[in-house]
């Protein structure tokens, strides 16, 4: 038993001493082998998340891509025979012009519409304007405006324009405004005052002239350090024209327009025109008439602010040579106006003027206005505008009586349905 005892505790002690010396090593070398798991964890976590950055930026690079492609393929493309019926519609748009005024006078020559006036102490509706406009094909453009008025239905611009010709050229055909001076290309409803400037008036009417024609137009290298040139040339059949009326069905008129533009600064530019057309002012007698002008316009608008304010001002001489059984007439005129922009939907505006009567340079007429614009929105604005004219005209060849001097107040609202709004065109 004795012996039993003494083996069995050698035994034990034995087992306690080996259990301990394996222990020690086996602890060691567990920690040093969780250390290296969460290493390799932590290794495998950073690669996980850069595997993921760069598969999200590449997946961004595949959304560009196919962003611009979809970009080219918004345009417009014309296949004969499977283009749409929406994509052949053309914009259509409507604009009403309508004004109420008083004037002082009261006489019939001032207060009913006519050649030379709009009309006065009364409401009117000046015009109601019919637009289409389209891209005929990737080469031409077509472009329509019908104006519905008292007198009726009328074609005020119906042409096609064939455009990116050899020399930097391009065609125009059909019935259009031509370009003359500043202001002609204008319709009524766009013009930065109420009317057009009395210069202006007398020498081709209210509205301007436009005509049946063509017209060639090339984009030129710059010409007298200019930043950009161009002349036009149009050949048109005017026979309904203080100027230039005829009897016959065709009474041409050749028109040549030369422009010049320059970059002021990165707000401003300036440009000059002349513009000169030669015709009959009468097909009987086949008298000539020449008309000559010369422009300058000068506009401000300065980067990201311009919705908030802007500066415009025109001027313009004019010269005419008109042969009359009575012998030649030298006539001249001029006006000069400014059209200021407050804030996104404010404008205010000026003009002053001095034209003699192409027929008699004996007669002549001042004129002065002022007007205050509120743009409700780009389809929408109020006028109101006062204006004097202080005139020496004994008569007028269209209808009898003087034409005397006036004071004439003005409310003018306009509005506009469709893409083709009050701007220049």
């Amino acid at each position: 038993m004795k012996h039993f005892l003494v083996i069995f505790f050698l035994y034990f002690s034995g087992a306690l001493i080996f259990g301990q010396e394996k222990t020690i090593p086996d602890t060691l070398d567990y920690r040093r082998l969780l250390d290296r798991i969460e290493k390799l964890e932590a290794a495998a976590d950073e690669k996980k998340k850069e595997d993921e950055l760069a598969r999200l930026l590449e997946e961004a690079d595949m959304l560009s891509d196919r962003k611009k492609k979809e970009d080219i393929d918004i345009s417009k493309k014309f296949h004969s025979g499977v283009r749409q019926q929406q994509g052949l519609n053309p914009n259509i748009s409507v604009l009403g012009d309508f004004f109420g005024s008083v004037a002082s006078a009261q006489d019939e020559v001032t207060s009913e519409p006519g050649e030379r006036t709009h009309g006065s102490n009364g409401l009117f509706m000046r015009s109601l304007e019919m637009s289409f406009t389209s891209a005929l094909d990737p080469f031409a453009r077509g472009k329509a405006f019908l104006d519905i008025s008292d007198e009726g239905l009328s074609v005020e611009e119906a042409y096609m324009e064939i455009l990116n010709l050899p020399l930097k050229m391009s065609l125009k055909g059909g019935v259009f405004f031509p370009e003359f001076g500043l202001l002609n290309r204008h319709h009524t409803h766009a013009l930065p005052q109420f009317d057009r400037p009395r210069a202006c008036v007398n020498y081709f009417g209210l509205d301007g002239f436009n005509g049946m024609g063509a017209a060639v137009n090339f984009m030129l290298p710059g010409i007298l350090f200019s930043d950009a040139s161009s002349f036009d040339f149009s050949l048109i059949n005017i026979n309904d024209n203080l100027s230039y009326s005829s009897d016959k069905s065709v009474n041409l008129a050749y028109v040549g327009h030369w422009k010049n533009y320059y970059d002021i600064s990165n707000s401003s530019y300036i440009e000059y025109v002349f513009s000169a057309i030669a015709g009959k002012n009468d097909g009987v007698t086949g008298s000539n008439t020449c008309i000559g002008s010369f422009g300058l316009h000068y506009k401000w608008e300065p980067p990201g602010t311009a919705k908030y304010k802007s500066f415009d001002w025109k001027t313009e001489l004019y010269y005419g040579y008109n042969e009359t059984p009575a012998g030649i007439v030298r006539s001249k005129g001029f006006y000069s106006l400014v059209h200021r922009k407050l804030n996104s939907r404010i404008w205010v505006g000026g003009r002053i003027g001095y034209s003699e009567m192409p027929y008699d340079n004996e007669q002549h007429e001042w004129d002065y206005s002022l007007n205050f614009d509120f743009w409700q929105s780009e389809f929408v604005f109020y006028r109101i505008q006062y204006q004097y004219n202080s005139r020496a005209i004994a008569y007028l060849p269209e209808r009898e009586g003087a034409y005397p001097s006036n004071h004439t107040l003005v409310i003018q609202f306009s509005w506009a349905m469709g893409p083709h709004k009050h701007e220049a065109y």
